[in-house]
């Protein structure tokens, strides 16, 4: 598993971001989806490879704090708990 650099996992939760807004509007009719997280893992790791578990990326995304550039802070938090 070769880990993605900060550049490459931001743009892949932005993209996941975009496509999951789609989902949210097409496919659920503008409802919340409650696991949007395992939308976003399984969208990144499509994009950038099998750097972690879905389940642990998941969880990852889950735990990482938001903001106005959440895919800059998940990508940076999600990078860190790989390294430890």
């Amino acid at each position: 598993m070769s880990r993605p650099s900060q550049d490459e996992l931001e743009k892949a939760l932005s993209d996941a971001g975009s496509a999951h807004h789609d989902y949210e509007q097409v496919i659920l009719g503008g409802h919340r989806d409650e696991r949007w997280a395992g939308f976003y893992a399984a969208y990144a790791l499509g994009r950038v490879g099998d750097f972690a578990a879905p389940s642990i990326l998941s969880q990852w995304l889950e735990g990482a704090p938001g903001g106005e550039k959440w895919e800059a802070t998940a990508a940076s938090y999600v990078l860190s708990q790989l390294a430890n």
